[in-house]
């Protein structure tokens, strides 16, 4: 289990990751703010949520996982309170209106948007922000690449179905504010390389062939969701 240098936060974290593009800008300062992390694995996220002095509660469906993060957090924040609970994400077992900020990375695609989404909606605070970065699904040949062609730490294909533009406006569509990004086209090359390798190049073609020819858009690798209640 690592140990975070003491200047690692969620804002060093997400800054410069094309898959988190924009979030820190979106969320702002942490500090004090109630935070809930969808699906918190093995407690990476949650332990830099802490680092930037959020209030962190997290979910998982593994309890293995919620064990594993639990510890994560306790060692890298002594002291620090931080809530963790098994839990599904269509059915989260938190009160109305309780959270300022919803954080989730490549969670939503496990889950039933019909159920799921008003859940999110339900346990957000008026004026409350919620963020999800996930993949998508519209590029046939990134899907043959998902089911076929093994790459560095690639992990298993299960229930998971990456989201379409309609799964997208179902998640985001009852809230008062809502846009999203597409993010990784020709830099997605970088996966293959596992997830520190950057290619400088191809993000500034992705600037500019995302911005000049919207068509391509569908065919990114991630969308970056951003909502307000």
């Amino acid at each position: 289990m690592n140990t975070f240098a003491p200047q690692e936060t969620f804002e060093t974290y997400a800054r410069g990751r094309q898959q988190l593009r924009g979030i820190v800008q979106f969320l702002g300062d942490l500090r004090g703010k109630h935070v809930l992390e969808y699906g918190c694995g093995l407690g990476h996220v949650s332990t830099l949520l802490v680092r930037s002095g959020a209030k962190v509660t997290s979910f998982d469906l593994s309890r293995r996982s919620v064990d594993v993060a639990t510890r994560r957090i306790e060692r890298n924040n002594p002291g620090a309170e931080a809530q963790l609970a098994v839990a599904a994400g269509e059915t989260i077992p938190f009160a109305d209106e309780t959270f300022d900020i919803v954080f989730g990375k490549a969670i939503l695609h496990h889950l039933d948007v019909a159920i799921g989404a008003p859940d999110l909606y339900r346990v957000l605070k008026p004026g409350g922000k919620a963020v999800f970065s996930e993949p998508m699904g519209m590029n046939p040949v990134l899907n043959f690449v998902r089911d076929y062609v093994w790459y560095p730490k690639k992990t298993p294909r299960g229930a998971d179905v990456p989201l379409s533009y309609a799964d997208i406006e179902a998640w985001g569509g009852r809230f008062r504010e809502f846009h999203y990004q597409e993010v990784e086209l020709l830099s997605m090359v970088e996966r293959g390389f596992g997830f520190n390798r950057k290619f400088p190049k191809l993000r500034r073609a992705d600037d500019f062939l995302l911005e000049n020819v919207p068509a391509l858009r569908r065919y990114c690798r991630y969308v970056v969701m951003f909502m307000v209640k």
